[in-house]
């Protein structure tokens, strides 16, 4: 049990878990009607789509890259999802996630082959993303759905108490895990995250690698917009925007490294699950969405720099360690 809680205390997720605590125990003192078992379902069915967002960003974090289009893939394949489901029927829901791993590769070519910093790269994809979904919705459009009904209820029934959404969702996020922890992909992409030389020189075909993990990116954003239609109902070409840095917001709170190697699918849905937690707080406590987005903003970046700071301690004590060496040489 010492064990448990020692390796608790030291995972960079339970950064993430104290920020989740802090808020719930906050708003609970705050607001009674806070700290209920419905307030909790309902805060996990509205976190779906920035998790699933969250756990995508983490594998482009891993190698060393980030994907700010996220937000407008999610929206891009929920409107193709909507569009197929009313052509093919539920087999069309497919379609969205195809958009989202189509976009992930061209992602993941962009900047693995041609060499495109992938601020600049997704920055391109997600105005055009943006552009397609408005294009193909007339103009944008909902898009809703032929008969919703079947669909509806996955958002919005329970099973144990949760929303099967919320549940899919986690899923997911358990697949993510359990691809890096026991598959040659997954541990090839956080080897080539730690040290990119160092996996060519064994032999990686590290290209391929930084390119599947920009396709696994845009594969959970097509989940997300997947996610989006369940909710809705429909497909939402105008959704997204903004949680494209919510999203690495939530990856590196939950204790993915910014400078790659180190993945935390885990900690990134603790990461989305603060994130919301906070946002639906402030709305409950009747404040300003406007100063709410301040403080959402600010708790943000506090969290972050706790998250990031052992990191920022590691690399003091090198820094350090090697100056000491310097002077002992000379």
């Amino acid at each position: 049990m010492t064990a448990i809680v020692s390796r608790l205390v030291r995972s960079r997720a339970s950064v993430a878990a104290f920020f989740v605590l802090l808020v719930w125990c906050v708003f609970g003192l705050v607001n009674a009607r806070y700290f209920t078992l419905a307030n909790a379902a309902s805060i996990a069915l509205q976190m779906s789509v920035l998790a699933l967002l969250a756990t995508g960003q983490m594998f482009a974090l891993t190698v060393r890259g980030f994907d700010i289009s996220v937000g407008a893939v999610a929206a891009l394949s929920s409107v193709v999802a909507a569009l197929a489901w009313n052509q093919f029927g539920p087999a069309g829901l497919l379609a969205g996630a195809a958009a989202g791993i189509a976009v992930g590769t061209i992602n993941g070519l962009l900047v693995a082959v041609v060499g495109v910093q992938p601020i600049v790269a997704t920055l391109g994809t997600l105005i055009g993303a943006r552009g397609l979904s408005l294009l193909i919705s007339n103009s944008g459009q909902v898009v809703p759905l032929q008969s919703p009904q079947m669909i509806l209820g996955l958002a919005y029934g329970k099973w144990l108490g949760l929303a099967p959404l919320a549940w899919l969702a986690f899923a997911c996020v358990a697949f993510a895990a359990l691809m890096l922890r026991y598959t040659l992909l997954g541990r090839r992409i956080v080897m080539f995250g730690s040290n990119p030389d160092a996996a060519r020189l064994v032999g990686m075909n590290a290209m391929a690698v930084h390119v599947a993990a920009y396709q696994i990116t845009g594969l959970f954003a097509g989940l997300a917009g997947l996610a989006m239609v369940m909710r809705a109902g429909g497909g939402l070409p105008t959704d997204g925007g903004g949680m494209e840095l919510q999203s690495i917001a939530s990856a590196v709170i939950g204790g993915t490294a910014l400078t790659g190697g180190i993945a935390s699918p885990l900690g990134s849905v603790l990461g989305a699950a603060f994130i919301q937690s906070l946002a639906s707080g402030l709305n409950m406590s009747g404040i300003s969405p406007f100063t709410a987005e301040i403080a959402i903003g600010a708790v943000i970046i506090t969290a972050s720099s706790v998250s990031i700071a052992p990191q920022l301690a590691g690399r003091l004590r090198a820094r350090v360690r090697r100056n000491r060496e310097t002077k002992n040489d000379t």
